[in-house]
This record gives C-alpha cells, sequence and structure tokens, in this order.
C-alpha cells in the first residue's frame, strides 16, 4: 500500500479599487518622449511663426498679425478596475504660471491659478485631446517651457 501525506493552503487577498492613466502618442500627433506612461514629454524642436520646419504630427497656424499657434493631438488613456465607477473626471492645471502664451488642452484654456476640468463624464479607454499653444508675436524668442498636471478620479 503506498504513502501520501496532505497540505493546504489558505488564500486571502484584499482587492482595492483602483485607476490607471498614462499619456501617449496619438497616431496623427507629435512623437511624446515616454510616450505610454504617466509622465511623457511633447518637445517640438525650434520653431517660428514664419518658415522653418513643422514636426510631423504638429500644425502651425498663422493668426496675422497677432499670434501664432501650435498644435498637436495625443492620447489620454484612462482604465479602472474593481469598482463600479461608470466614468472620470479629468482636469489639468499648468505647473508654472505663463502670463505670456495661452495654454489649452482641445478647447479648455489651462492656467496655474487652479484646475481646469476638461470632462466631466470621460468614458474609461482612449480619448483624444488636442495640446493647443499660442504665442503672441510680441514673446521674446527663447525656450517656452512648463508642465501641464493632469488628474483623472473616477466618479
Amino acid at each position: 500500500m503506498a504513502t501520501s501525506a496532505s497540505a493546504t493552503m489558505a488564500v486571502t487577498v484584499t482587492v482595492s479599487s483602483s485607476v490607471t492613466f498614462v499619456l501617449q502618442t496619438d497616431a496623427s500627433g507629435l512623437t511624446l518622449t515616454n510616450s505610454g506612461a504617466s509622465a511623457v514629454t511633447a518637445a517640438f524642436g525650434t520653431m517660428s511663426a514664419y518658415g522653418g520646419s513643422v514636426p510631423a504630427g504638429v500644425t502651425r497656424t498663422i493668426n496675422a498679425p497677432t499670434d501664432w499657434k501650435i498644435s498637436t493631438p495625443f492620447d489620454v488613456v484612462v482604465q479602472v478596475a474593481n469598482q463600479s465607477s461608470s466614468n472620470y473626471t479629468l482636469t489639468a492645471q499648468l505647473q508654472s504660471s505663463d502670463s505670456t502664451n495661452t495654454w489649452q488642452v482641445t478647447s479648455t484654456t489651462v492656467t496655474s491659478a487652479s484646475a481646469a476640468t476638461l470632462t466631466s463624464t470621460g468614458a474609461y479607454g482612449t480619448t483624444v485631446y488636442t495640446l493647443n499653444l499660442t504665442i503672441p508675436f510680441s514673446e521674446t524668442p527663447g525656450t517656452i517651457s512648463n508642465t501641464i498636471n493632469f488628474v483623472a478620479t473616477a466618479n
């Protein structure tokens, strides 16, 4: 007769709700450095209102005689797990004040003063937004740099 032994394993896990949020390059947009992560960079390079090159995936619009705008689409990817939330609120805020240039995400102006609501009923999955940076003709030549802080909150 064969001998045998037995054992048991008790398993416990506490599941908590979660949200994941990344930014990624849109198929028709500027290639974002670190695409698919929660911290990306949109590096437009050297641009001018008249002449020069425009990077692939970027649109330059001249609004003479006052300003010019650069635009590129990008993807916002928000997913939720283990909760009954059917949508989310997305806000954006500039990290640093910019009293010269106008920053917009799609048609919403973004400043450092307070978080602007981009949507209060965002659908989970991938949504395309457009970064618009309007530069007045009075802007001094040099580097324009800022960070847009996005927050996705499950509703």
